[in-house]
């Protein structure tokens, strides 16, 4: 352990003391270090001689754990304002429901609100703190026994019959835009960013549900595990990136020149997006998008099912095991999977190359607005009717017009339509 981390380490063990004595007990260390380093001893050696923190702390009176009390009371709201400039502002909200505004008048504020009872005021505590160009701030939780501050666990019973919410606990910050990186986590609270203008924005939440609401940022990177995450008009200018293990992801008016969309079971949703590459990923959940424009978009789940609606651009590339795909999209290209599925394609008048494959699915292609297409058919037990052709047998090659749209459909044991 070095000095900067024991002295943290020291910092959060005396927080909910008073601040003379909080002063009092950090200068003492901090001299004892300066002396010891004078002398030649290195951190570790003066870090032995100070010993473990907890057992300093067992030293204190009655007295002093009714001042702790009292500074505990005294902390539960409470709010700054820093002119400082920092290179990145770290948030971590706890249990905290946590808003993140853009400032207005390039101050950096910090406002804690925590309106539980006593038992609740005791567990959890606001902390800041400046190290190395990076302001922290945010709510921990005092743990009891041995591992925490003395007395913490026997105090709780005082108020409390054991049980509590967590609700009432606020934090907001307001962040300049001046300050490069903007980092934020919570646990099981809920995470509101708005209006931010910071390079770098990355915002993660465990349980709690994630929005992300008018940002302009170089890089965004929001994540959630069981919770829901919501998106709505940004403009980033390099990456974006979200993320959710659980929850549902909703995207809507947001362009970045590239975006990618992830999550395990939950459903996602885009709509209104403009990217140079859209890519839309789950395992168990729906994938939608309506209203795109992009290069290329991809979009893949083992199985949920696929819709797209006024998409256009280049390249459509849809894979789904069991799941239906149905596809409206003004694209050059398009590339349909699907194991159990069936897929249905509305082309249009710039389509060069359609190439759908399904293994007992049906396939249905509308080519009413393809002005020539060569089409070629495979099934191993489906039937196939091509531009009102009942085909027999297992494969069908046929052409009209220029033949310039190229044309491949293969199943299984699935039906194939080709209007």
């Amino acid at each position: 352990m070095t000095k900067s981390e024991y002295m943290q380490a020291l910092r959060e063990k005396l927080h909910c003391y008073n601040g003379a004595l909080q002063q009092e007990i950090l200068e003492d260390y901090e001299q004892h270090f300066a002396e010891g380093m004078a002398a030649g001893r290195t951190e570790e050696e003066i870090i032995a001689e100070l010993g473990n923190i907890e057992d300093m702390l067992q030293e204190f009176s009655e007295e002093d754990l009714k001042q702790e009390i009292e500074a505990v009371e005294a902390q539960a709201n409470q709010n700054g304002s820093y002119d400082t400039l920092y290179r990145e502002v770290v948030i971590e909200g706890l249990v905290a429901d946590v808003e993140i505004s853009a400032s207005g008048d390039d101050q950096l504020r910090v406002n804690y609100v925590n309106e539980g009872n006593e038992a609740q005021k005791l567990r959890y505590y606001f902390y800041q703190y400046e190290e190395d160009g990076v302001f922290y701030a945010g709510v921990k939780e005092r743990k009891g026994g041995s591992d925490g501050i003395k007395g913490i666990k026997g105090i709780w019973g005082l108020f409390s019959n054991g049980s509590w919410s967590s609700d009432n606990i606020e934090l907001s910050v307001e962040i300049p835009a001046r300050i490069p990186a903007v980092k934020l986590r919570t646990t099981s609270g809920d995470l509101t960013v708005q209006r931010l203008r910071n390079q770098s924005v990355e915002a993660q939440c465990a349980s709690g549900d994630l929005r992300l609401e008018k940002l302009r940022c170089e890089q965004l990177h929001g994540m959630t595990q069981s919770g829901d995450l919501e998106a709505e008009e940004l403009r980033v200018g390099s990456k974006l990136k979200l993320n959710s293990t659980s929850g549902d992801l909703d995207v809507t008016d947001v362009s970045a020149p590239a975006m990618s969309l992830q999550s395990t079971s939950g459903d996602l949703r885009a709509e209104q997006v403009q990217t140079n590459n859209l890519q839309l990923q789950t395992a168990s959940g729906d994938l939608e998008v309506d209203e795109a424009v992009s290069d290329l978009i991809h979009m893949q789940t083992a199985s949920g099912e696929i819709e797209c609606r006024d998409v256009r651009g280049g390249t459509l590339q849809v894979v789904t095991g069991s799941g239906d795909a149905e596809l409206e999209a003004d694209v050059e290209i398009c590339i349909g999977k699907t194991g159990s599925g069936s897929i249905s394609l509305e082309g249009c008048a710039k389509l060069q190359k359609v190439q759908l494959y399904s293994a007992s699915g049906d396939v249905h292609l509308d080519l009413e607005m393809v002005e020539g297409a060569t089409i070629v058919t495979h099934t191993a037990s489906g039937d196939m009717v091509i531009r009102g052709y009942e085909a027999s047998g297992r494969s069908y090659n046929c052409s009209y017009g220029s033949g310039a749209c190229q044309v491949e459909i293969t199943t299984a044991s699935g039906d194939i339509e080709v209007e």
